[in-house]
């Protein structure tokens, strides 16, 4: 190494920038509680939707080794009707044997639509011939799968918990109406802008939505800094 760069040195420009050009230098301003409280649900919320997106995957792998006809007959590995038939049917042999009762109940708890016809796919589906292992590695694989089930059902319930008490904390600061009347942060943020398909469909920005991706803008640059296309107004003002 050359040399040239170290922390010693470093320390020493900081100090005598702090010593020579303090009156040009702008105070850091510290977090209200409002912002620490939201900072702290906000991230809790984050990581919990990302260690779901992990579990899926894992859920999804196993599956491919064992039991790739559970791939084709469930679209949304996270939902919780897909959840509730692999946690009661794990195997193969045990899935073939639903029935269009059982995996219809399923359905309807997690509301679907047009359950008539995805059920009886999902059972065709179910029940369509495939390479198998050997029992004794498919019940270890089953034993897995199930356990994998009852976390991601967990993880789905803190998710939901965890997303009421952001918008509680959110509601309570002083910003919170000024934040919500304003177009969606997504066309107003950070980097490059995307311009929107005209044919794609259009779901409905509610207010929750607005205000958690919001919250989760404002924490990433709360972290990383604002950047030339990010005022430091707006940085402040949230403060």
């Amino acid at each position: 190494m050359s040399g040239a760069k170290s922390d010693a040195g470093d320390a020493h420009v900081l100090a005598d920038m702090v010593r020579t050009d303090s009156h040009q230098l702008r105070l850091v301003a510290g977090d209200s509680e409002q912002a620490g409280a939201v900072k702290v649900v906000t991230r809790m919320h984050k990581t919990l939707i990302w260690e779901r997106t992990r579990h899926v995957q894992r859920l999804r792998h196993a599956l491919g080794e064992y039991f790739p006809a559970a791939l084709e007959a469930f679209e949304d590995l996270g939902a919780s009707d897909t959840l509730e038939l692999l946690a009661r049917a794990p195997a193969p042999d045990e899935a073939a044997r639903l029935s269009i009762a059982q995996i219809s109940a399923a359905l309807k708890r997690a509301r679907r639509r047009k359950t008539g016809e995805k059920t009886a796919a999902i059972q065709a589906a179910l029940r369509a011939e495939h390479l198998g292992q050997p029992a004794v590695i498919t019940a270890a694989y089953a034993a897995s799968v199930r356990a994998l089930t009852a976390v991601l059902g967990t993880l789905n319930e803190q998710v939901k918990a965890l997303e009421g008490q952001v918008e509680t904390h959110f509601g309570t600061h002083p910003a919170a109406e000024i934040i919500l009347s304003q177009a969606s942060p997504w066309r107003q943020g950070c980097g490059r802008r995307q311009r929107a398909d005209p044919a794609a469909p259009r779901l409905p920005v509610t207010r929750r939505r607005r205000a958690l991706h919001f919250l989760i803008m404002v924490w990433v640059r709360l972290q990383i800094g604002c950047s030339a296309e990010c005022p430091a107004a707006i940085h402040d003002e949230f403060r």
